[in-house]
């Protein structure tokens, strides 16, 4: 799988989300894009790009942010 949408509602009701996704460049490389906010608000709080020379690169990358947010309440 090359992308994720999780989500955790917090103690005061806010809907936070956070996406994760492998998106190919064109200079045959992998970026992960993170985006992530609060679904109040109409733009993203924020977004974060990393590159990577291989997918398996990317794919390491993308499995440890994952299993990061899940262990903070995303699911």
């Amino acid at each position: 799988m090359n992308n994720v949408l999780l989500h955790r509602i917090t103690e005061k009701g806010n809907i936070r989300y956070y996406s994760i996704e492998i998106i190919t460049t064109l200079f045959e490389e992998y970026m992960v894009e993170r985006v992530y906010g609060n679904v109040r608000f109409k733009s993203c709080t924020g977004r974060k790009n990393n590159v990577f020379p291989s997918f398996n690169e990317a794919q390491i990358f993308f499995e440890k942010l994952k299993k990061q947010k899940m262990k903070k309440g995303y699911a």
